[in-house]
């Protein structure tokens, strides 16, 4: 059995940090135990491995956590870097699913190639499971990747927010002709734009890549990554007109910048950002992000492709062609989550909700107190009804009137993301030129206040070597 005691700093419900000792107890087969401050934190089964954590970024949901609806205080901290007794280097997946950890399972969501959205899984950094502003890591099994050699530490620590920046890219499927435009290009948002250029070279595409930022400097650099074309979006810069680019993908972190990409998109909006706040009517959109849902117009005369189980929410009744093909519960979102959560035929969620305001799309989203479970399955859609109350929502406006499609995207596939660095020389020079700080693990507070600062646009904390025993 192998022990490790250290101590880290726990990232509080304040937004402060104070240290805390930790001790990992157990193995890989018989499971671990994790102690804070003396007392047992954490039960973990089998299927986790002991790593040291190299090195780990801060990312905007660091800089939010204290939004999100996970318990507090925690040692946070998930783009890493870790390596073994013998100094290989992997890249770490963040979900600690039945399938990342490799253990016997009956999970609907594991089997139907779900596993990221696992009910229950743990999550490193965010949900629970230890993160990389510690010295160690517990990591399930199969979600440790070894990084080529022709990747450097300042490219690999980004693999995992350029992992979901690809997978964003891959969720729009920019169409030749097109304009995509990326709002707030800064941490997330380069790493987009990057991946956007990295697919254009990979497919020789021909859809252009605009840049929307406030701060001049940020224009530049992302030209430097790719974009084709750049935009101030102050009173410096000209206006924009509506509907001016065909996709707008939001990475600022800010609850006022949707309205915006509302406004300039006129196929798709694609939010990344999970700021946990209130934006364009509903209060659940970070939640919306973390399950991968969209928002599209209901289409009168059909069809719902994909979609045999629909939770109708909308008030009058569905029309005759759903419920001919489709299997319909009417009813509030909390009674139909029960129904659902009793079905044993494939996923015990509905395939997509029709709804009829903001407040049944937030109720879609997580109709019971309390609980971190959907109404609807994961990467499904909330259909919004043509009689649907708008009011305050210039979103579902946009929907009704416009036929905008919302669309979201969380983690992305690491070994997609390290295969186009491996392959692209160009690409492997992110890191370079997005790392502008960095920082000892031991002073992690003063790494945050600068991550914070617009004078920052990617911050970094390496650790050093602890003792084992």
């Amino acid at each position: 059995m192998t022990h490790v005691e250290f101590e880290a700093f726990e990232y509080r419900q304040d937004q402060s940090f104070a240290p805390a000792r930790y001790r990992f107890e157990g193995d890989e087969t018989r499971g671990w135990r994790v102690t804070r401050d003396g007392a047992t934190a954490l039960e973990l089964g089998p299927g986790y491995r002991l790593l040291r954590t190299r090195v780990c970024g801060i990312c905007s949901t660091d800089l939010a956590r204290h939004f999100l609806p996970f318990p507090l205080p925690q040692v946070t901290g998930h783009e890493v870097i870790a390596t073994d007794d013998r100094g290989t280097r992997y890249v770490v997946e963040i979900n600690a699913s039945h399938q990342a950890r490799g253990v016997p399972h009956e999970c609907p969501f594991c089997r139907a190639g779900l596993a990221t959205h696992c009910p229950q899984r743990l999550v490193l950094g965010i949900h629970d499971l230890p993160g990389g502003f510690g010295p160690w890591l517990l990591v399930p099994l199969h979600a440790c990747l070894p990084i080529p050699d022709s990747i450097e530490d300042s490219a690999a620590v980004l693999i995992e927010p350029f992992a979901a920046a690809l997978h964003a890219v891959h969720t729009i499927a920019p169409r030749d002709g097109e304009r995509v435009a990326v709002l707030g290009p800064r941490r997330l948002g380069m790493l987009v734009v990057a991946a956007l250029a990295g697919v254009r070279a990979q497919r020789r595409g021909a859809f252009s890549i605009a840049a929307l930022a406030r701060d001049p400097a940020l224009l530049e650099l992302a030209r430097s990554f790719g974009a084709t074309e750049t935009h101030l979006i102050d009173d410096r810069g000209a206006p924009l007109r509506d509907a001016a680019f065909d996709v707008v993908i939001d990475t600022t972190g800010n609850p006022d910048a949707l309205a915006t990409a509302v406004r300039l998109a006129r196929r798709e909006v694609h939010l990344k950002s999970t700021h946990g706040r209130a934006s364009c009517g509903l209060t659940k959109l970070t939640e919306l992000v973390v399950d991968e849902l969209a928002i599209e117009r209901f289409p009168e005369d059909g069809p719902l492709a994909g979609a045999p189980r629909v939770a109708w929410l909308a008030g009058a009744g569905a029309p005759a062609w759903l419920r001919s093909s489709a299997e319909v519960r009417s009813g509030d979102a909390a009674t139909l989550a029960a129904q659902y959560e009793l079905i044993r035929d494939g996923l015990p969620r509905a395939d997509a909700v029709v709804a009829a305001s903001a407040a049944q799309i937030d109720a879609a989203i997580r109709p019971r107190a309390g609980r971190e479970d959907a109404l609807l399955r994961p990467r499904g859609t909330i259909f919004v009804h043509p009689t649907a109350d708008l009011a305050g929502s210039p979103l579902l406006g946009a929907v009704v009137a416009r036929g905008l499609r919302l669309s979201t995207s969380r983690c992305g596939d690491f070994r997609q993301a390290l295969a186009l660095l491996d392959s692209d020389a160009e690409l492997r020079r992110i890191g370079e030129r997005l790392v502008t700080h960095r920082f000892a693990a031991r002073s992690l507070p003063e790494a945050f206040a600068v991550a914070k600062s617009r004078a920052c646009i990617k911050a970094v904390v390496a650790h050093s070597e602890p003792g084992k025993t």
